[in-house]
């Protein structure tokens, strides 16, 4: 068996991810525990990376080689507003593309079309998540939570993690005072629709610890491997030692 799936990492990169609470700032401590976590990953496992402002980008499709994904990752600056609708659409895309199921389409400031079922199931076995790391609560169309349900039909989970307090701060960002909140039940409200988990970060430690305790529940595809080979090393290693012993005993070899 080994363990094979897609993980994608969506970033949240508005503006107040620089705010600068965590050292050096939120969107680089978030970079810095997140390349741990790539770094972490087994060869088979491939993972992905989305930024989302207002809008949704996929800056790495799913990948094998660390090297792309990291570089990837380093290269994310802050932006502006914040959809977590479209980050968690640009992330389905990303998984459709790899995976040949079809995009999801027809986003562009409206609302989200209604889930295929009512009643979405998680598979057991699903072989992709989302990891879905923002500071703020949702501030565009479209609705995050019916995104939520376009993953859940999809059989993809949502793990989300807030930086941040509920309760909400004010911070400067590039000069100006602004005021930021963690949606907290929103957050919540995406990760229990998607069978996933909700995490709060509040220092750069605890961002350490969400992210080692991430388990992605990926799949183990168990694999046929020819052993004809191991049974002919063994016969020869008994033939070598049935030889030796003759050698021994009868000082011949048969």
């Amino acid at each position: 068996p080994k363990v094979e799936g897609i993980v994608i990492l969506a970033f949240d990169v508005s503006g107040s991810m620089a705010a600068e609470d965590f050292e050096p700032n939120r969107l680089e401590a978030a970079k810095a525990v997140a390349i741990e976590f790539v770094e972490r990953q087994p060869s088979t496992v491939k993972v992905g990376v989305v930024a989302f402002s207002e809008s949704g980008l996929s800056v790495q499709i799913p990948s094998e080689d660390q090297t792309a994904i990291i570089d990837a990752i380093e290269r994310l600056k802050p932006q502006r507003g914040t959809s977590l609708a479209n980050g968690i659409i640009a992330s389905l895309n990303t998984i459709a593309n790899l995976t040949g199921q079809p995009p999801i389409v027809g986003f562009e400031g409206g609302e989200v079309p209604p889930p295929l079922n009512e009643a979405p199931v998680v598979s057991a076995d699903q072989s992709s998540v989302i990891v879905l790391l923002t500071d703020g609560e949702n501030n565009m169309n479209p609705n995050p939570i019916e995104a939520a349900l376009f993953a859940a039909e999809r059989g993809v989970r949502i793990h989300t993690i807030a930086i941040g307090s509920p309760e909400g701060t004010q911070l400067t960002v590039n000069g100006f005072t602004v005021f930021t909140q963690v949606d907290e039940t929103g957050l919540q409200q995406i990760s229990e629709i998607t069978q996933g988990m909700y995490y709060n970060a509040q220092n750069e430690e605890d961002l350490r610890e969400v992210y080692e305790s991430i388990e992605p529940r990926l799949k183990i595809e168990q694999e046929e491997q020819e052993v004809t080979a191991v049974f002919a090393g063994v016969s020869i290693l008994i033939l070598l030692i049935g030889g030796m012993l003759s050698l021994l005993w009868f000082s011949r070899v048969p």
